[in-house]
């Protein structure tokens, strides 16, 4: 259980050789407030000693926000065997905790692919499993890790929640609208090979229009922007429809995974109507 936490869990540590070191430290400290760091920051600094498992709950009733989850009931949740969530990716980050809310109603041994710049949060560094989504060559290791974290915790009968498009959702021109990014086909080969059920989840909402204008002419920026897209939800509502569980046969009879995901994609997106 934390008792001392770490108020500059999340931090920027931007470098030049070119700029004398308080600049720099100047410049970090901004940055810092101007992609609302610190107010992470100070909402962490501020939890209540708890335990990992509690600490997204932990985290959403500090920032006020409520979860409000339609569709099929939770207690159609199996409680044993393998289980994998699905869900499209609207904000970022607030959706990783309400999912991890939701299957830790249902079971103890639950797990999230996530971003590995969260492996900061020592609360989660031992219960999520941690990604590199831009794919950098100096991360491919922590990739390979990730998944064979992921069979092994499904070959034991365990719950893995990821967010299959990697990141957050934003404006494509060819739909003129905005949506998720492609999904990973890694998600059928997963579900596939371990005959785990799948649970799709659809999130309501959006990221604002900044965040949009951010990933229109500079893509990398909007990871930064994430932290702030995070901060503002204090006292927000968040809209989240269960759908029925796919059951393992059900993908068995597609031929490639691609296809098979492409089919989890739509039965996840089909609950947006609900």
């Amino acid at each position: 259980m934390t008792s001392v936490r770490n108020t500059e869990v999340l931090g920027i540590n931007f470098t030049s050789k070119y700029l004398p070191r308080p600049l720099m430290e100047a410049i970090n400290r901004f940055l810092l407030w101007h992609w609302s760091f610190h107010r992470f920051n100070a909402i962490y600094s501020q939890l209540p000693p708890c335990e990992p498992a509690d600490f997204s709950r932990t985290f959403l009733d500090a920032m006020r926000v409520h979860v409000e989850f339609a569709g099929r009931p939770i207690d159609t949740i199996p409680a044993t065997g393998p289980l994998i969530a699905v869900a499209n990716h609207p904000f970022g980050m607030i959706e990783g905790l309400a999912i991890d809310v939701l299957l830790l109603s249902r079971r103890p041994d639950v797990a999230q692919m996530s971003f590995y710049l969260l492996s900061a949060i020592p609360e989660l560094q031992n219960r999520w499993i941690f990604v590199d989504p831009l794919r950098s060559r100096s991360r491919r290791q922590i990739n390979v890790r990730a998944w064979r974290q992921s069979f092994q915790l499904l070959a034991r009968g365990g719950t893995l929640a990821i967010f299959p498009a990697g990141r957050a959702a934003r404006f494509q021109w060819r739909r003129l609208s905005i949506a998720d990014r492609p999904w990973s086909p890694h998600i059928a080969v997963l579900a596939r090979r371990t005959g785990a059920a799948v649970l799709p989840v659809y999130f309501h909402g959006r990221n604002g229009w900044s965040f949009q204008l951010a990933g229109m002419f500079c893509p990398p920026l909007q990871n930064l922007l994430l932290v702030g897209e995070f901060t503002n939800k204090r006292g927000y509502t968040l809209r989240a429809t269960i759908g029925r569980l796919i059951q393992p046969g059900e993908l068995s009879r597609f031929t490639t995974d691609e296809e098979a995901t492409r089919f989890l994609r739509q039965r996840t997106e089909l609950l947006a109507r609900t």
